[in-house]
Formats: C-alpha cells, sequence, structure tokens
C-alpha cells in the first residue's frame, strides 16, 4: 500500500513516499500517513495493521469506523514492573467546508483521522500511523517537527507522548480552518440581509454543518483530555527507574502538561466561536421569518383596510334597499336620492377608520429608539432628584 512517511534520519525529519509500505522494516521514529483509499476495506486486513501496534482488533470494525471519536491507550510492564512499551489510538473527525464544490458535488469534505502509536522502550522505536488526513498534513507537520526546539534530548527519547505534541498541533490547526472556513458564509448572508431575500435551503444546511463541527470539536477536547490523564499518569507513576527516580525531568514533565492544556484551551475556545457561528445563523433565521411574518401582517391589514372602506357602503345599501340606478325609456337614469348615500356612507367609513385607529394603534411599538429615550428621561430624572437632595 502507497504511503508517506516522516522520519528522523542524519539529525533531522524528512518524508518519503514508498509505494508499497512495509510495517517491518519501518524507521525506528517515525510517523507513517496513509489515505483512507490505502488502508485497507476488509476488517481481517486492517488487523495485522493494528496488531503492530498493540492496538485492540476492535478498531477493525464497522462501529469504530463510523462513531465521532475516541481515545485508548494500553501499557505493557516487564517482570520487573517497569514500563516496556505503550500505546496509544486516537480518532478525530474534522469537517471542512469547501470554497468550490468537489467532484461528488458536496461542498464539504470529512477528514476521519485515526492515530496510533507505539513506543517501546527495549526496541528504541516511537512509531505513529494516521489514516485519513489531508494531503498537505506530513508536509505540515515535517515543517512543524523542523522549527521545533525540542530535540533528541534523554527525555524525549524515554516520553512515550514526545511525538504527540506536533502532531495534536496539526489537529488544531486543522479545527481552527474548519471553524473559520464556516463563519464566511454565515457572515455573507448577514451582509446580504437587507438586500436579498433569505435562502431558507442554504441556511439550513449551513446550519447543519455548524452543528457537526461543533459535536466533532466537543469529542477531540474530550480524547484530548483522556489523552492528559494518560500523559500525567505515565510520566508520573509509571516512568522510574530501578531506584524510583522519575526517568523525566520535573521541568520536561510540567512544560509537556502546560503545552497540552493549551491546545485543550485552544480547542475549547474554537468550539466557543462555532456556538457563536451557530447562534449567528439561527439568528438569522429568526430574522428571515419575522420578516416573512411581516409582509404576511402588511397584506393583511391592507386587506382588511379595503374591506372596512367598502363594507360601510355596501352595508347601508343593502341596509336601506336602495336603488340608486334604474332603466326607463331615455336610457340610464340616478336617483334624486343618491346624496343621501354619499352623506351617510362617507361619514360612516371615515368613523369606523377611526375608531380601528385608535383602537389598535393606541400604544407605539416598542423599538430600541424609544427604550432609549426612555432610559435618557428616567436617567435625567433620576440626576434632578440627587441634585434636589443634594441641595436640601
Amino acid at each position: 500500500m502507497p504511503a508517506c512517511i516522516v522520519h528522523y534520519s542524519s539529525e533531522r525529519w524528512v518524508s518519503e513516499y514508498v509505494k508499497n509500505l512495509e510495517f517491518d522494516i519501518l524507521p525506528k521514529r517515525c510517523y507513517i500517513f496513509l489515505s483512507v483509499k490505502s488502508y485497507p476495506k476488509e476488517e481481517k486486513d486492517r488487523i495485522p495493521i493494528l496488531a503492530h501496534f498493540n492496538a485492540p482488533p476492535v478498531l477493525a470494525s464497522k462501529m469504530c469506523t463510523e462513531i465521532n471519536g475516541y481515545f485508548g491507550s494500553r501499557s505493557t510492564y516487564g517482570d520487573d514492573d517497569r514500563l516496556k512499551s505503550y500505546s496509544t489510538w486516537m480518532r478525530c473527525l474534522v469537517k471542512m467546508i469547501l470554497k468550490e464544490p468537489a467532484e461528488n458535488g458536496k461542498d464539504y469534505k470529512w477528514y476521519e483521522m485515526t492515530i496510533l502509536s507505539h513506543w517501546d522502550v527495549l526496541a528504541k522505536t516511537h512509531q505513529i500511523l494516521c489514516i485519513d488526513t489531508p494531503k498537505e498534513f506530513p508536509e505540515a507537520l515535517q515543517k512543524a517537527l523542523l522549527q521545533s526546539a525540542s530535540q533528541m534530548t534523554e527525555n524525549y527519547l524515554r516520553d512515550p507522548f514526545s511525538m504527540h505534541a506536533q502532531l495534536l498541533d496539526q489537529i488544531v490547526q486543522l479545527n481552527d480552518e474548519s471553524v473559520w472556513a464556516i463563519r464566511h458564509p454565515i457572515r455573507e448572508i448577514e451582509k446580504r440581509r437587507p438586500t436579498a431575500g433569505p435562502d431558507f435551503e442554504s441556511m439550513h444546511e449551513i446550519s447543519r454543518h455548524t452543528i457537526h463541527i461543533s459535536e466533532v470539536l466537543l469529542v477531540t477536547i474530550q480524547n484530548f483530555e483522556s489523552l492528559r490523564e494518560q500523559q500525567r499518569y505515565i510520566h508520573n507513576e509509571s516512568l522510574q527507574s530501578d531506584k524510583g527516580k522519575m526517568l523525566l525531568g520535573k521541568e520536561y514533565r510540567e512544560q509537556a502538561l502546560e503545552y497540552l492544556n493549551f491546545q485543550i484551551q485552544m480547542l475549547k475556545s474554537l468550539r466557543e466561536r462555532s456556538i457563536s457561528n451557530h447562534s449567528r445563523l439561527s439568528s438569522e433565521i429568526v430574522v428571515a421569518y419575522n420578516r416573512i411574518a411581516q409582509q404576511d401582517n402588511r397584506a393583511v391589514s391592507s386587506i382588511a383596510f379595503l374591506t372596512m372602506t367598502f363594507l360601510p357602503a355596501a352595508f347601508i345599501s343593502s341596509f336601506f334597499s336602495t336603488t340608486f340606478f334604474s332603466f326607463g325609456e331615455d336610457g340610464l337614469q340616478v336617483s334624486k336620492q343618491m346624496w343621501l348615500y354619499w352623506a351617510i356612507t362617507i361619514p360612516s367609513t371615515l368613523i369606523i377608520m377611526i375608531v380601528w385607529r385608535l383602537c389598535l394603534h393606541t400604544k407605539a411599538p416598542l423599538t430600541y429608539r424609544n427604550i432609549k429615550d426612555f432610559a435618557k428621561a428616567r436617567l435625567k430624572q433620576k440626576q434632578k432628584q440627587l441634585t434636589e437632595k443634594a441641595v436640601v
């Protein structure tokens, strides 16, 4: 199966592409990137890969390939109760909104990343397998590793989580791009609101995206927090020498924990932004519904106005059985009592309209300007009272 490998060689991180990946001859410290197309489809073909990373076979099941996220770990100890090897498995989903629709017509793409790691103290290996990451992910990770201040120190080599930090940075970066990608169409909806009518189908589709993004962000945060718990335990309890001394320095352990806390906090901030995006879109949908309701209300009011305009005249005409026109020998003739009809109809129509106006519009509508004027008046009244008390 073809793969991209980022590995440590000659005191630097390098990347290479291989056409046929063989797990038995992998570099000792490396990241392996498999596309979702290269990863085996059948469960029986996935199990050997999971076994290489000492991960449970259940990860090959349909349940674990469709779930929205998980984190797990497995520790192996020797006869002397010292940590011999350590494995982790994690699944993080990211939904990316595309600027242009893809070939399948969708304007979004799911990255269902599965990450397996295995650290072995005797073999001096630390290997991480990343499945279904974006194409630019390996290059971005290599660049981050080259810029990183961390070197191949004793602490770095002894730490089962040493190669996770830059990897988690890239996951945080992906989530940041995902959150801001959904923000742009929401902003466009807000900007065109005064001039264009609402597109409810598009708005509800974007709303669905925001719900998914918030969901997977929450699960990713939970994954990072679970990883933090395991890292704290391994650093403080499991990595000890025969004499009970910590194998990792205090400064290294605390800085590793502090940086992971920082990454978790960034994810939490991104989730708040995602929730805010969803709230903004919900507000736009409510405003659109209110505008439609106002338009319907105007139409109903117009119909009511026309009804009140012609109703008095029709009522009076039918009530008095008035006939104002007749056909005679000389053609159409108008009754001499026509003035009486207008004398009664016009005043009665005006009276009905005035009464309707007084009954339905006695109170001014509650607007921001009214509230502001009311607050100013109350403030002036309060200041006047304080001034009078001061004079007394």
